[in-house]
């Protein structure tokens, strides 16, 4: 069986060559393979926001796409490349902890280190693995090679810590971890958790020196340019300005924290 899905997850941007070399290098192994672009507009080495990127969208492709991950700080050292298959999936990536967020929410049936060098470029960059080493793996394997055939099964790869959100004094705190093409604030404050802590108390979100006493169901709920809390598509906190740019508003950063806390009524 062919299996002809690729998903290509990069931090490589479109100014450079590299999204197209890897694009070849794949069609010339199996000109069959259909390529399709997640984002290559991670922020560069950022491995956390990947983690999370990736979690929030591969259950959206169809069963047993590949999906191509290469935001890899740590190129040209010992650091592993492996192919990890779930239920329906696969994924091939550089060990740094990017799978970290899909393992939490599916197990894995076979993680194999990848060192077959048989399916590698000739001559190997120490600077772009994923044209060498991941963008050849993932078309052979697109081809229906066997995974015992890349390396050996191993039990363990590499999770990162992720920001925390923590519950103190009545507060739930959180942080900024992404800010998206909007100028929207992404943070680690999850829907479901919320929901959990919160139930039917009154609470108000500050982030900085602004407070903010709802959640919107949309944006058109605020006035233009009025700050707003919303339910993102990752199901995550964001804090945006209704036809705004948020981080150009509070003039704020990654890594800064947002707090959700209650009110008790006296």
């Amino acid at each position: 069986m062919i299996m002809a899905n690729i998903v290509l997850l990069t931090d490589f941007g479109f100014r450079d060559e590299y999204v197209g070399i890897v694009k070849g290098v794949i069609l010339k192994i199996n000109p069959q393979a259909q390529i399709l672009d997640l984002t290559h507009e991670i922020p560069p080495q950022d491995v956390a926001w990947t983690a999370y990127c990736l979690a929030s969208a591969y259950k959206f492709f169809s069963k047993e796409t590949i999906f191509l991950c290469v935001v890899d700080p740590g190129v040209g050292t010992k650091r592993k490349i492996i192919i990890v298959k779930t239920k329906d999936y696969f994924f091939v990536a550089p060990d740094n902890g990017i799978l970290t967020r899909v393992l939490e929410k599916d197990n894995p049936e076979k993680i194999i280190a990848v060192r077959n060098k048989k399916f590698f470029l000739p001559e190997i960059s120490s600077t772009f693995h994923g044209r060498d080493i991941m963008a050849p793996v993932a078309a052979y394997l697109s081809r229906g090679v066997a995974l015992s055939e890349f390396g050996p099964e191993i039990k363990m790869i590499k999770k990162i810590a992720l920001p925390e959100v923590i519950i103190k004094d009545k507060c739930i705190s959180g942080e900024i971890i992404h800010i998206d093409h909007f100028g929207n604030l992404i943070t680690n404050i999850d829907k479901n958790f919320f929901a959990q802590v919160i139930k039917k108390n009154k609470f108000f979100i500050k982030i900085k020196d602004k407070k903010i006493f709802r959640i919107n169901t949309s944006y058109s709920q605020s006035k233009k340019g009025e700050l707003l809390a919303i339910w993102g598509s990752r199901n995550l906190l964001e804090i945006a300005v209704s036809q705004g740019s948020a981080v150009k508003e509070l003039r704020i950063k990654k890594g800064e924290q947002v707090t959700i806390n209650l009110i008790i009524d006296a």
